[in-house]
């Protein structure tokens, strides 16, 4: 793709991402049903009844997509065409043609389908994703896409078995081996159904198929501290840039950010926060609300420079 490309996508993201205040009115008064319909309300209750269905929605960048309403990142997409602002921008500055993407936890395959649209026909895309459900609508985005394949498994530490839990398709997104990371007061109303699933570890995948690995990003619903544990040679060898989901639950079993963040620096990698797209240098917290970290090996980044790196993601 061109850097015309990249400038107008940036230009429609920068559009979209304006919600609130007389802008964000004027998008939903241009765009009434997509914008407000179903009401939030309403998609709350179908999400605790368990109820989806398969839908379609254009992205910012103008592919279309399958998506499974009422599922929370399928709203948004419904709505606004993106999900998370500022890693999407992130990827937009920062991800070359040629490059080799990995996505943990691909869920419906937004990360999946605009890192295949950036890397361009010469780069590569693997999707991870374990879940039967979102898998079936993943491939269905996945399988359109020449650059880009689903690998059927969690990312684990080690290859084996695992049992994950099904909160249905609303809450899919925070299907997990671990507890569903939401406030007690939602995690005890939505359905919990175990399921087994296989699990791969980054290093033997990577190892196996001979695959050089520019960018990783990691959305592992508490499973973090196992996907690091099982690309530690990708960490010590390759070392491609990391983008990791933080926030702190108090999920039973799983380790606190501060940890995970520890952790990545321990391995080489300095911590990096986003900031309207842009990374900036981040100094290590106690604790964290959600947000996704990046972390790039020692001296690769430059204060000065973020929006240039020396190594392209």
């Amino acid at each position: 793709m061109t850097r015309s490309d990249r400038t107008a996508w940036r230009s429609a993201l920068d559009r979209r991402s304006h919600t609130a205040g007389f802008r964000g009115l004027a998008q939903r008064l241009r765009h009434p049903i997509r914008t407000s319909y179903p009401s939030t309300r309403a998609l709350r209750a179908r999400r605790h009844r368990g109820e989806g269905r398969p839908s379609t929605a254009k992205t910012f960048w103008g592919q279309r997509m399958s998506i499974a309403l009422p599922e929370e990142v399928s709203v948004s997409i419904h709505r606004y065409g993106f999900v998370d602002y500022d890693l999407t921008a992130f990827l937009l500055s920062h991800l070359r043609p040629g490059s080799t993407v990995v996505d943990v936890g691909a869920h419906i395959g937004y990360y999946t389908m605009l890192a295949s649209a950036l890397v361009g026909p010469g780069g590569k895309v693997r999707s991870f994703e374990p879940t039967p459900s979102t898998l079936a609508v993943l491939r269905t985005n996945v399988d359109r896409l020449p650059n880009a394949s689903v690998v059927p498994a969690a990312v684990w530490s080690k290859k084996e078995e695992l049992v994950f839990h099904d909160h249905g398709l609303g809450y899919s997104a925070y299907n997990s081996a671990f507890q569903a990371r939401l406030p007690d007061v939602v995690r005890e109303r939505i359905p919990s159904e175990p399921f087994t699933v296989d699990a791969v570890s980054l290093d033997e995948h990577v190892r196996a198929e001979g695959i050089d690995v520019d960018f990783v990003k990691i959305d592992a619903e508490s499973a973090e501290a196992h996907v690091l544990e099982g690309m530690r040679d990708l960490l010590a060898r390759r070392r491609p840039v990391i983008s990791l989901e933080v926030g702190d639950l108090d999920v039973a079993g799983a380790p606190s950010s501060r940890e995970l963040v520890d952790t990545l620096m321990t391995a080489g990698y300095e911590p990096w926060e986003l900031r309207r797209g842009a990374p900036v240098p981040h100094r290590p917290r106690t604790r964290y609300a959600y947000q996704n970290l990046l972390f790039a090996p020692t001296g690769q980044w430059h204060a000065y420079d973020t929006r240039r790196p020396d190594h392209h993601a």
